[in-house]
C-alpha cells in the first residue's frame, strides 16, 4: 500500500486510524494461503472485515483518492449496518455521500442509507428519498435501478 493514491499521508492516516491494514504478496502461478482464503485473485483487494473478521465488503483496483475514501468509508457504514447499528450505518453513510458525491461507491452508499433508514424509522418514505437522489444525481447507477420499486411509494400521507 506504498503506491499510487495508497502512498497519498491522509489515506495512510485514515488507514491506520481505522483498520489494521495487512499487506501481502501476490503471486498468480503458486496463491499464498492468504489469497485462497480471501479469494483474491487480483491487486489491490481491499476486505474490509470487522473485530471478528466477519467481511463486510471488497474492492479490487487502483482507484482515485477520493474513491479509496469513499470505499473505505462505504465499508465502515457496511459493518455498522450488518451489526444492525442503523443509527451509526445511517450517519456514516451519510458522511461517504457528503464528503465525496462523485466517488463510485457513492450511490451504494445513497441506496444502503435508504434501507438503513427505513429499518431504523419503519418509514418507507427513507427508501422512496433514498430512490429520488439516486434518480437526480445518479440516473445510470445500478443502485439507481435497483432502487427503482421504491418510486411508488408516497412522500406525503394523501400520496
Amino acid at each position: 500500500m506504498n503506491t499510487g493514491p495508497y502512498s497519498d499521508e491522509k489515506i495512510q492516516k485514515f488507514l491506520h486510524e481505522h483498520f489494521i491494514p495487512l499487506r501481502s504478496q501476490c503471486f498468480w502461478d503458486k496463491p499464498t494461503e492468504l489469497m485462497q482464503r480471501f479469494g483474491v485473485k487480483w491487486t489491490p483487494t481491499f476486505l474490509v472485515h470487522d473485530s471478528a473478521g466477519k467481511e463486510h465488503h471488497r474492492f479490487v483496483g487502483y482507484v482515485p483518492v477520493d474513491d479509496l475514501f469513499a470505499q473505505l468509508g462505504l465499508g465502515i457504514g457496511k459493518i455498522h449496518y450488518d451489526a444492525d447499528r442503523t443509527a451509526e450505518a445511517i450517519a456514516q453513510f451519510r458522511t461517504v455521500v457528503e464528503r465525496h458525491p462523485n466517488a463510485g461507491a457513492t450511490p451504494e452508499a445513497v441506496f444502503l442509507m435508504g434501507v438503513a433508514g427505513y429499518k431504523h424509522d419503519h418509514d418507507p418514505k427513507a427508501l422512496r428519498r433514498a430512490y429520488d437522489t439516486l434518480a437526480e444525481k445518479y440516473p445510470q447507477s445500478e443502485w439507481t435501478r435497483r432502487a427503482d420499486p421504491y418510486s411508488a411509494i408516497p412522500l406525503s400521507e394523501a400520496g
